[in-house]
Parts: structure tokens; C-alpha cells; sequence
């Protein structure tokens, strides 16, 4: 019996070991779920969005070096020459957000969505260094094409907030930008996971130790300098809503806090909270 016990628990301690290596050394297989093929850009046009795909950073040789994504260009100019930057979450592709959009575009704005390296195709390591450098670059191509920081609505949703976040702070120095919206935000990456991993106040696995990429909104967001709208829902099955709440407390004026019922963290778009933005945007 002792020695069945020592052998269970052997096990149980090596199963745990290994799990928390793989947690610090292969972070992608637990915080990113991309879809390893790009985006249709014809899907999108059949949905009502005439999005072309550009190029808007080239890092260097690796795989070509290119990162992409899709463009759509009021060419009417309606509201005032605005564009909204949409910057996605944690999975999938760009194919599988940009109906987040159409609204916004039938009501007048340009959009682009640009895709992050590891994501759609585009084979890269995925990190946050790596989406910090993707969105700094998305906010720097649309300055090249012509929209001042003025002109540009930053729209991040679930992990796209904190990229959201980040592109707004470091760039804002250039000028303020329109306007910023957090869809489903998240306090950090870690507290997230943390919730996921506790029972009954016990942290089973010492994740404070072990996550290196924090994506920690928490330290960006009172940097802001422009109108913020925070969205969530209370039945989200992936982040509290609390966290939403939390930020929405930190964000310095002027801020705006909505709360769906009845919508899943990936569902607000069922509720028409496209309608609530639209209405939102066209407040001074």
C-alpha cells in the first residue's frame, strides 16, 4: 500500500511539475488559440464589409516578414473622415471578428483590423512584446495612409484591450486619438487566469510566478488622455465582470460604463452593441 501511495503521489507531483513548465515555457498553448489559416477576405465583402488586404508592417526576412490586414476606406468621407481601428482577442483570425464592424462601416466610418503575427497564417512566436510592436504599427500605418491620431477610433476587444490600451498610451504623444472602446476588458492577464485556476481561495497553480506576458491594463489605463467606452457583460464566462468595473473605476474622465445582461463574452454584438457605440461616438 505505501509504495502504491508513493508511486500516486509521484506521479501527481511530476504531473503538476510538468504542467507548470509547460504553463512558463509554452504560454501559446494556454492564453492563444489562432487559427493557422488567413482570413477570406471575400467572406467579408459577401457580409457587406469591401475590405482589401494590405501590408502594414514588414519586419524583416522571417516568413516573408509581412504582417496584414484588412482595409476598408469610406471613399465618402462620412463623420468626418474617421476610421475605427478594431483590434481583436486572443483566437481565431480577422475573418472571424470583422462582422464586429460592418455597422460601424454602413454608418459611415472607414475600418481597418489589422491581424498580429501568429495569427491567420502569418507563422511568428505569438507574445506580448510581439502585439504591442503589431498594434504601434497598425496606429503608424494608418498615420502614413492619412488619419491623423484625431481621426482614429481604437476599438480593442477581450485580449485586443490591452493592445487597445497600449497603442492609445504610447502613441498619444502625436496627438489624442477620437475616441477608445474596450469591449469585455480584462484588469490583466494574470488575474484572469488566476480566476480560472482557485478554489475555494486556494491558487492551485503559482501562476504569479510562472506568466511572463501580464498584458496588464491595470497600469495603462489611467494614462489615457481621450473619451473611454468600457462595455461587458455580467454573464461572461471567461473574465468577471468585476474586472470591466475595475478599470472603468481607474479610466480618468471622460468615461462611459455599459453592462449587458443575457450576452456570453463573445455575444455582445447579438444585443446590438454596435447601436450603443454609434450612439456613443456621435457625442462630443
Amino acid at each position: 500500500m505505501k509504495r502504491t501511495i508513493k508511486i500516486v503521489c509521484g506521479f501527481v507531483i511530476s504531473a503538476y511539475a510538468l504542467l507548470c513548465a509547460s504553463v512558463y515555457f509554452f504560454p501559446q498553448w494556454y492564453f492563444y488559440h489562432p487559427y493557422d489559416f488567413p482570413g477570406n477576405a471575400e467572406t467579408a465583402k459577401a457580409g457587406g464589409l469591401l475590405v482589401q488586404e494590405v501590408v502594414y508592417h514588414d519586419y524583416g526576412a522571417e516568413n516573408n516578414g509581412k504582417v496584414k490586414g484588412w482595409l476598408y476606406l469610406n471613399k465618402n468621407e462620412d463623420n468626418n473622415h474617421k476610421i475605427i481601428l478594431f483590434l481583436h482577442g486572443n483566437a481565431y483570425n480577422v475573418e472571424h471578428y470583422y462582422h464586429k464592424t460592418v455597422p460601424l462601416a454602413a454608418a459611415g466610418y472607414s475600418v481597418f483590423i489589422p491581424e498580429y503575427r501568429g495569427f491567420g497564417g502569418q507563422g511568428h512566436e505569438i507574445s506580448q512584446k510581439y502585439l504591442e510592436e503589431d498594434a504601434l504599427n497598425a496606429v503608424k500605418y494608418l498615420n502614413i495612409i492619412g488619419f491623423a491620431n484625431k481621426d482614429i477610433v481604437i476599438y480593442g476587444m477581450s485580449l485586443g484591450t490591452y493592445t487597445a490600451l497600449y497603442a492609445a498610451t504610447e502613441n498619444q504623444k502625436d496627438g489624442a486619438f477620437d475616441a477608445l472602446i474596450l469591449e469585455v476588458p480584462f484588469t490583466s492577464l494574470l488575474n484572469t487566469a488566476e480566476y480560472h485556476v482557485t478554489f475555494f481561495g486556494i491558487k492551485t497553480v503559482p501562476l504569479d510566478l510562472l506568466v511572463t506576458d501580464t498584458y496588464d491594463n491595470t497600469a495603462l489605463i489611467g494614462r489615457i488622455n481621450t473619451r473611454i467606452l468600457v462595455m461587458t457583460t455580467e454573464d461572461d464566462e471567461l473574465i468577471p465582470p468585476e474586472q470591466a468595473k475595475t478599470l472603468y473605476r481607474l479610466a480618468p474622465k471622460p468615461k462611459t460604463l455599459k453592462v449587458y445582461h443575457g450576452a456570453s463574452h463573445d455575444t455582445l454584438f447579438v444585443l446590438k452593441n454596435y447601436q450603443d457605440i454609434l450612439e456613443w461616438l456621435q457625442k462630443l
